[in-house]
């Protein structure tokens, strides 16, 4: 059975919603504002005429789920690593997101995680976990130690990656003591956070584990509310403008006979040629 704000103090979980809540504005206001500039922009076509940010936001969330994002289309024929690695992430993360909200609803508006159902859906949510845990950690190896020599780096890169790793890693600290201080039936059915709570056991005693629980849980919400609010201010925004660039040229490239790779290559070669002259 799901076991939310297990051993958390109410003072704790009252600071809890107010981050949430401010998160929440702080995400949908920064991407607001980027879709009210975006809507300004000229479009020759009058393909967005009257969209307006919200018309905006509801095509980049549809487009968010079509093929040439979710399987990464366009990326693969350049690097097929690098697209292994975006697909798990994406889809690990959507998983791991929807998760959350399944979470929620049964928390806040009825229970149906019990039984059977809540078996598989930990199980679910530990191999999408360690999905994401993998392609970021490979992503900043990649980055910062392989360091290939056609890549250019950001610190964004580094901090968005970063943040997603610690709010995954953290994740999985918190399963796993838990599991360790409860040790409820049928656990292995979380395996990751099993195995991190086996490591907890070997490392810590018994009496330690309420108040490490309470630490290493109010460490994983800040991770994850930061990461979230930083998505709009950073070059990880293109998670909804590469969708509206996607609908807009889609069928210009078939009509003008323009190779469907033109766009992202030049955009990419522009942001290289800015970066060098830094």
């Amino acid at each position: 059975m799901v076991a939310e704000f297990w051993n958390i103090p109410k003072g704790l979980i009252s600071v809890f919603y107010v981050f949430a809540f401010a998160t929440v504005i702080i995400f949908v206001l920064g991407f607001w504002d980027k879709m009210r500039i975006w809507s300004k922009g000229m479009d020759v076509d009058h393909e967005l005429k009257g969209m307006g940010p919200a018309g905006l936001i509801w095509l980049s969330i549809i487009k968010f789920f079509s093929p040439d994002c979710l399987l990464a289309k366009r990326l693969f024929p350049r690097s097929f690593i690098r697209g292994l690695m975006l697909v798990g992430i994406m889809w690990g993360f959507t998983l791991l997101f929807l998760g959350t909200v399944g979470r929620s609803v049964n928390y806040y508006m009825f229970q149906f995680l019990d039984g059977g159902v809540w078996l598989l859906f930990s199980l679910l949510l530990d191999i999408a976990g360690v999905v994401v845990l993998v392609g970021t950690g490979f992503g900043l190896y990649r980055k910062y130690i392989g360091k290939p020599e056609r890549m250019v780096k950001s610190t964004q890169d580094g901090i968005l990656l970063s943040l997603l790793f610690l709010v995954i890693f953290s994740g999985f600290l918190v399963e796993g003591i838990r599991l360790a201080a409860l040790n409820p039936p049928a656990a292995d059915w979380s395996p990751i956070g099993f195995a991190f709570g086996g490591v907890v056991k070997a490392l810590f005693e018994a009496k330690v584990l309420s108040a490490l629980y309470i630490g290493i849980w109010t460490i994983h919400f800040l991770f994850a509310f930061s990461f979230i609010a930083y998505i709009p201010f950073s070059k990880y925004e293109h998670i909804f403008a590469s969708q509206i660039s996607a609908y807009l040229f889609g069928n210009k490239w078939k009509e003008k006979e323009i190779p469907s790779d033109w766009v992202f290559t030049e955009e990419i070669k522009r942001r290289r040629d800015e970066r060098l002259k830094q």
